[in-house]
This record gives structure tokens, C-alpha cells and sequence, in this order.
């Protein structure tokens, strides 16, 4: 077990190995690579990942909204007889949208609630922001767009969109809401299939983190599953 990181002469009491590039980091045949850095590194790191052979399980999903990036993973992936695995993340319900997908999808929104503050510290917001007292919204469009213009905020987007009825179909609303805690995701999909509504109201990781709670344990499942011999 081993770590890429980005200064790694601060990581000298690490409890793992620490690389020092990615070069050196595939030299040591890993079986499963984790991103959980950024969108920009799935867009430079990636493709080569998995041109390795190497399966790469990859939190910054949003960069696939690329098309560039979209392509050049797939074709690594493609040569090398790799995959990329996206996992659920802090979502809910995102089984039964791939599932669903296979028997008849028609539209899938997928919506996100939190605080202002949430919203200033990932950057999507400005700082005056956190003097309004009504809700408001964020952002509306499409899963692309969402994800390309708010890569802290909306690489879920990308995985509903993956998942679901593509980029361009999904339907995302990001809002602010004053009274609200934590943050809230929903997703609303119909179709041939039925339809069905998921929501997820989940802690963050700490009073200075935007990221959900429930994101860690999705992939620790993620790393789990790929080794275990019996996937639930």
C-alpha cells in the first residue's frame, strides 16, 4: 500500500509508502489505484494509470465531462483491458439508476442543498453570499456544465450523469439555503421503468470540509469490493 502526493518530502512519518511520481508509483504494479485528488489529476494522471493495466477507481469524475478527457481515458482503458470504477460516492439510488437505464430512462434531475458557506468555500460562490437570508439558486443546467464550471461541488453530478441519461440530458440545480445543514442530495428519475426518488441528507467531514461524510465509506466499499469474493 502506497500514496502519491503532491509534496511528498512533508510526508516523513507516513504509515505507507510514498511516491514520489507516478512512474514510481506504477513500478510497484499496483492492482487498484485510487484517485481522490482532483479533477486535474484524472485529466493528466489517468489515462496513463490505466494504460498500465491498472484499474483506477476515481472520485474526481466531473473531469469526464471533458470530452477530450472522456475519450483518452476509455481508449487507455480500451488498449490496456483496464476500467475506470466510479463509485456512488455521497449519492444514493445510483444502482437503480444504472439499472434503470437498461430497461427504459427518460429524464433524471439530480438537485443539491447546503448552506452558503458550503458554497463559498468550494469557491462557487463569492463571500457576500453569506449575508443573504432567502434560498436561492446556485446554479441550473446540464450535468456538463455543472461539473465543468463547479469541480468541487459537482463531480457527483458527472456519476448521476454516467450512470443515467449522459451529460447533456441530466438535469442539475444547485441551491443555497440558509436554514439547511450538511448537505442534501436528491435524485428524481423516470421512465419506461417506473420512477423513483432518492435522498440522502449527509453530515460533512468536518466544520471546514464540503464533502460528505458517507464519501469515505463509498470508498472504502469500492476498494473492498474490488477485492472481496462476494460483491454486494
Amino acid at each position: 500500500m502506497g500514496a502519491l502526493v503532491a509534496r511528498p518530502e512533508r510526508r516523513t512519518h507516513a504509515a505507507c509508502c510514498v511516491f514520489a511520481g507516478l512512474d514510481e508509483l506504477l513500478a510497484a504494479r499496483p492492482t487498484l489505484v485510487v484517485e481522490c485528488a482532483s479533477q486535474r489529476a484524472l485529466r493528466d494522471l489517468g489515462p496513463k494509470v490505466l494504460a498500465s493495466g491498472c484499474d483506477l477507481l476515481a472520485t474526481s469524475v466531473g473531469a469526464l465531462a471533458e470530452e477530450a478527457t472522456h475519450a483518452a481515458v476509455l481508449a487507455a482503458a480500451r488498449r490496456a483491458g483496464s476500467r475506470l470504477l466510479v463509485p456512488s460516492g455521497a449519492l444514493v439510488g445510483i444502482d437503480a439508476l444504472a439499472a434503470a437505464r437498461h430497461v427504459g430512462l427518460t429524464s433524471v434531475r439530480y438537485e443539491r442543498r447546503a448552506p452558503p458557506a458550503t458554497w463559498i468555500r468550494s469557491g462557487a460562490l463569492g463571500a457576500d453570499a453569506a449575508g443573504r437570508k432567502e434560498v436561492f439558486e446556485v446554479f441550473a443546467g446540464s450535468a456538463r456544465e455543472a461539473a465543468l464550471r463547479f469541480p468541487k461541488n459537482a463531480n457527483v453530478a458527472a456519476t448521476v450523469a454516467l450512470a443515467g441519461v449522459g451529460f447533456e440530458a441530466t438535469r442539475v440545480v444547485l441551491i443555497a439555503d440558509p436554514g439547511h445543514s450538511g448537505n442534501t442530495h436528491s435524485i428524481h428519475a423516470q421512465g419506461a421503468f417506473g420512477e423513483f426518488r432518492a435522498e440522502i441528507a449527509a453530515k460533512t467531514l468536518s466544520a471546514s470540509s464540503t464533502s460528505s461524510r458517507i464519501v469515505a465509506g463509498s470508498l472504502a466499499r469500492s476498494v473492498l469490493a474490488h477485492l472481496d469474493r462476494i460483491v454486494v
